[in-house]
């Protein structure tokens, strides 16, 4: 049996002649930038966020980046984000002319420890991006608690926690502005590049929206120096249809983590979720000292696996300037060393989650 490591074709065939039409009314209508199928999608995100605006981007980078340049957030300032994430966090950082300052996760959860953030802030420090690493929403109110009344503000990366819950309040909801990403393998996937960004200040939105199209608000009247950002609409349709599957896709998602660690917790380390979250497992993100030969097994037998993410972004070559030496960030460097994903999504069926467990099994056997 082959089980890949996600089925985008599999996604596509459930759906497909909702897909199919969607696309084809965009087709003849030849609406292709803006229009009424990103309007929709912005209004439903937003709702489903529990947010007050949306505004529909090019892709999750791009949203970070739009983000920090309407905080203002450039040359000479700092911005604190866990260095066990996806580039795309501090890329963002590096693009608006600011500085990423990289601190530790926690080990059992891999997401950005609070306590790290504390000892890292300084005078520059102008904001804190808290990462929902592999579905979990990270502790947004201890970091917020921290950073009260310095002038920093805590922004949510959730590329990977489409409505996950924090203290039962949905992911957008609590955040002062928060970034997502709809490449096609996250949760709720585009069919090539697409993003969001939703907040509840109306200032911020409105700056968001004119950089994300040429800092206008009229067709040729630039109120600001933006840039070209936009969801088009054809991502939105695609988008759109699948809104009203996505709560049923994550709870899938989760029915399969469950049986997976209740069948492989004395063999892996799975990564803790919190009390206070609803994770929606864009990843199932588990540990071994044994990775390399595990990994060669599985895909021996046909089983596709991944590694989220092997090397902590303190480490990576294109950071090198900013000083930063192995042994500096030890819990990131340890997950990154351990960490793999198993297969996960929503059309995996039991006999393919089965073949998966079977192959842990018996490689540990």
């Amino acid at each position: 049996m082959v089980i890949p490591f996600v089925d985008l074709k599999a996604n596509y065939l459930s759906i497909k002649e909702e897909i199919d039409e969607a696309i084809s009314k965009v087709l003849n209508t030849t609406s292709f930038i803006k229009g009424g199928e990103l309007e929709n999608f912005e209004k439903s995100w937003a709702g489903m966020c529990g947010t007050g605006f949306c505004t529909g981007t090019s892709n999750g980078t791009s949203s970070l980046e739009l983000i920090l340049r309407a905080l203002n957030i450039g040359s000479g300032d700092e911005v604190i984000c866990p260095s066990h994430t996806f580039i795309a966090t501090a890329e963002a950082v590096v693009s608006c002319g600011a500085k990423p300052v990289f601190v530790d996760c926690h080990e059992n959860t891999a997401l950005i420890d609070a306590d790290e953030v504390e000892k890292a802030l300084t005078d520059k420090t102008k904001a804190v991006i808290i990462v929902d690493l592999y579905g979990q929403p990270a502790d947004h109110d201890t970091v917020k608690k921290i950073v009260s009344g310095k002038g920093i503000t805590v922004i949510q990366d959730a590329a990977q926690s489409h409505l996950a819950e924090y203290r039962k309040q949905t992911v957008g909801s609590y955040a002062a502005v928060t970034s997502f990403s709809f490449y096609p393998g996250k949760n709720l996937g585009a069919y090539g590049d697409a993003g969001a960004v939703v907040t509840n200040d109306e200032e911020l939105y409105g700056k968001i929206k004119m950089l994300s199209d040429h800092g206008r608000i009229t067709k040729y009247e630039h109120q600001i120096i933006g840039t070209n950002a936009r969801m088009d609409n054809l991502q939105a349709a695609v988008l759109n249809v699948k809104l009203k599957y996505l709560s049923e896709w994550n709870e899938r998602r989760r029915k399969i983590v469950k049986k997976y660690r209740s069948a492989l917790e004395d063999m892996l380390t799975f990564i803790d979720e919190e009390p206070f979250t609803k994770a929606v497992y864009h990843l199932c993100a588990v540990r071994t000292p044994y990775r390399k030969d595990l990994m060669k097994f599985l895909s021996e037998h046909g089983v596709s696996t991944g590694i989220h993410y092997p090397v902590p972004l303190h480490l990576q070559p294109a950071f090198r300037d900013l000083g930063y030496s192995a042994g500096d960030l030890p819990r990131s460097e340890k997950v990154a060393d351990e960490v793999m994903s198993l297969p996960l999504y929503p059309e995996m069926t039991e006999e393919q989650t089965d073949y998966v467990i079977r192959g842990v099994k018996e490689y540990f056997k």
